[in-house]
């Protein structure tokens, strides 16, 4: 197993200024390369919102043992600090990566935006206020037809559920881009039948590009609620998500 130091701290010095006016989420990938070799089936979620860049890091770093995990569940555990940042292979928004036995890959990222609702954190910079989010994939199939090459980023933050859904609905829209702008356009309020959605529970919006890129939006909810969180002593990763054996861990 391929293990790495934990996070070193001591270049993360912020002003407080920072801290309120941007968010630090920490974005956790799962990417099911057993059942789907192209790496194009995958899970993202967010385990946690900070206001404290120092926090998030420190939150990222840990975010798999946290969800139940241990070291030795991987085959190759790696998370970045200041002695190998130059040899990283696996991004520079990256701070943690896993690799399980069978083949499933994590990883750990910071995700910085605005702090448009001027959210506080606790004493440890954490965001409690029960938060729900609106994340966009970009899966670029002129770049890789198999849609491994693909990008997920958080487009907003809310506090109630009904407030990312209408938030959702226009995420791609603006005033000069509508959905006639699109080669394809679908949103999942406008489905007769709502058991026949094929992009996925969570997302609500699905569009193609005329250049032919794909986009889902998706809303997700509160940390707490999503199935990469769990305790810390539990075996799994959440009531939806798979569990440690059936990862091959």
């Amino acid at each position: 197993m391929t293990t790495r130091n934990i996070c070193n701290m001591s270049a993360t010095m912020k002003g407080p200024n920072n801290a309120l006016e941007l968010l630090y989420h920490v974005k956790a990938t799962m990417i099911d390369f057993p059942n789907d070799s192209s790496g194009a089936t995958r899970t993202t979620d967010i385990l946690g919102t900070y206001v404290d860049l120092a926090a998030a890091k420190t939150a990222a770093c840990s975010a798999l043992l946290n969800q139940g995990y241990k070291e030795d569940d991987f085959v190759s555990y790696e998370i970045k600090n200041n002695s190998n940042s130059e040899e990283w292979t696996h991004g520079d928004g990256v701070m943690a990566f896993a690799k399980t036995p069978s083949g499933y890959e994590f990883e750990v990222c910071i995700d910085t935006k605005p702090n448009s609702l001027g959210l506080k954190g606790n004493a440890k910079g954490r965001v409690e206020a029960p938060l729900h989010y609106v994340l966009q994939t970009l899966i670029d199939y002129n770049k890789d037809a198999t849609g491994g090459v693909q990008n997920t980023e958080i487009e907003g933050t809310y506090l109630t559920r009904k407030g990312a859904f209408e938030a959702a609905q226009t995420a791609l829209l603006d005033g000069e881009v509508t959905k006639k702008s699109f080669a394809e356009y679908v949103d999942r309020n406008d489905q007769a039948e709502k058991d026949s959605w094929p992009y996925g529970e969570d997302v609500w919006v699905h569009a193609v590009a005329e250049s032919g890129e794909n986009f889902n939006v998706s809303v997700k909810a509160q940390p707490h609620s999503h199935p990469m969180h769990k305790p810390k002593d539990d075996n799994g990763i959440g009531n939806r998500g798979p569990n440690r054996q059936s990862l091959g861990v």
